[in-house]
């Protein structure tokens, strides 16, 4: 008799001891396939936190199994605990419990769950490929900063939505690579991974089947299905928010506002107004608004952006403990090179947004972005976290200054 067999059949008579014949007969029924004739292939992903109790739980819940329990004892006999490998592993109700546990034992997933989250910019992304067999850093990288592909593929003429290599731009590709978790094959590489996200992206401005992503190879099919903020197309909106109307130039735009939004939000929520600040600014920058509307010496037309000071600082300087992002403290930009144009902050004398993105952003952001909440209705050009994730807003410099920030959060 084969091993699995065998113990199949241990389970059985210990179960049979124990509730009797009736209950070892059920016993063999919850081993045998949920529905036979279903052949449905569902996704069950496997994390590196799961047990052979959580997998069989969800198992259960997901109608691949019947029965939790005999699932646990006989994935504990096996040893699946010890050796089950994290992944997207394709199954059906049509397999028997002891099908599926074979499948999951034999480390072998059919995919792989893998994507970076929000708030990141790419150098921070291989990390998350790793587990990718034919992924490599060197070469997203070098794509990511030039947006070429290994193949000599020029990314900005095969997507008609994203911005050509701009100078003094770091990566430019930075803000275009759509964070998410994706389903890859085990052997998937820089191309699969740039073109997906890119592909995501694409869609976040043009929703619509996401498996063939039906619109966004087209700009004019594009347009014609795009997402709705605030009541509006958002080519629409980010055509008028940005003076242009040049889409590409729009997007781009957008994606340097959401990616210094989303560097300084915990909550989304809090996009809007986060947003919106920023937006005020770049519209002093640009000499829009109003006569009245002044500003403090030493902030008028800057955006006075930590975190895009940082990313100055770190693309200058990376750090070799991969620990991005340090916080400028209240140094602000005087230890930063004030050569660089990602240098925000005012005695660097970069006026007006940076020169890209600095970190990608989901669509919540990219879509508070789009269409900002800006001047007259919103007349706030100061914001402040405090330490409970709070944001606090002011119009004024000296109001912002007068902001009293929590000693301590709620319970």
């Amino acid at each position: 008799m084969k091993r699995a067999g065998i113990v199949v059949t241990v389970i059985f008579a210990l179960l049979a001891l124990i509730v009797g014949f009736v209950g070892g007969t059920a016993a063999f029924y919850t081993l045998q396939p949920s529905a036979p004739n279903n052949h449905t292939i569902i996704k069950f992903v496997v994390t590196d936190k799961d047990t052979a109790n959580s997998v069989g739980q969800r198992l259960q819940q997901d109608g691949l199994i019947r029965n939790a329990l005999l699932f646990k004892l006989l994935a504990r006999y096996r040893k699946l605990d010890t050796s089950i490998e994290q992944g997207v592993y394709n199954l059906s109700p049509d397999m028997t419990m002891d099908q599926i546990i074979h499948k999951l034992q034999s480390g072998i997933p059919d995919q792989l769950l893998a994507g970076p989250p929000d708030g990141l910019r790419v150098t921070q992304y291989p990390q998350y490929f790793i587990g990718l067999k034919n992924f490599d850093a060197t070469a997203f990288l070098q794509t990511a900063k030039t947006g070429i592909e290994p193949d000599g593929t020029k990314l900005w003429e095969k997507y008609w939505f994203v911005e050509k290599p701009q100078p003094n731009v770091a990566y430019a590709l930075e803000g275009y690579l759509y964070p998410a978790k994706y389903y890859f094959t085990a052997d998937a590489g820089v191309k699969q991974v740039v073109e997906t996200m890119l592909n995501q992206l694409g869609a976040e401005f043009c929703p619509g089947d996401t498996t063939t992503y039906q619109y966004i190879a087209d700009q004019a099919q594009c347009k014609a299905h795009a997402a709705i903020v605030n009541g509006q197309n958002i080519f629409t909106a980010m055509e008028k928010a940005y003076f242009t109307s040049d889409d590409r130039l729009a997007i781009y735009r957008t994606l340097t506002v959401a990616g210094l939004t989303t560097r300084e939000i915990l909550n989304y929520s809090d996009a809007k107004g986060v947003a919106g600040v920023y937006y005020n600014r770049y519209l002093d920058s640009l000499s829009k608004l109003p006569n009245d509307v002044s500003l403090s010496a030493g902030v008028a037309g800057y955006m006075g952006s930590d975190p895009s000071t940082e990313y100055a600082r770190d693309t200058d300087h990376p750090p070799t403990d991969g620990k991005w992002w340090a916080d400028i403290g209240n140094v602000g930009g005087k230890n930063v090179d004030p050569g660089s144009l990602y240098n925000t902050e005012a005695g660097a004398n970069h006026p007006g947004l940076p020169p890209g993105p600095i970190a990608a952003a989901i669509k919540d952001v990219i879509y508070a972005a789009a269409a900002p909440y800006g001047y007259p209705q919103n007349k706030e050009f100061y914001f402040i976290s405090d330490k409970c994730g709070n944001i606090h807003y002011a119009p004024t410099y000296n109001q912002f200054t007068a902001i009293m920030l929590p000693t301590s959060c709620p319970s």
